[in-house]
């Protein structure tokens, strides 16, 4: 078997993406996902373009990012964007 097998049963995943009406136009990322009190800061990038013009990719892409985190209680976590604010 090509795998490793975690027993941590305090792992999980935090999943989260834009809502904004150009969520696959603009990009907010990378993200700084931070563990408060420990030296943990994950750097995280949204999906790839999920969309083929041609042969071409279209540059369209969803801003949606996963990150693996320790989720015991009490745990707390600062989310940092990068990104520009929208445009009005």
């Amino acid at each position: 078997m090509n795998a490793w097998i975690c027993d941590n049963p305090d792992l999980g995943v935090l999943l989260f993406e834009s809502n904004d009406i150009d969520t696959e136009d603009r990009n907010v990322a990378p993200i700084y996902v931070k563990q408060l009190g420990s030296s943990m800061n994950n750097k995280i990038n949204s999906m790839m373009d999920h969309m083929w013009d041609g042969f071409y990719t279209g540059q369209i892409h969803l801003s949606r990012f996963p990150s693996l985190i320790q989720g015991k209680k009490g745990t707390t976590y600062d989310i940092v964007y990068t990104g520009t604010p929208p445009k009005s």
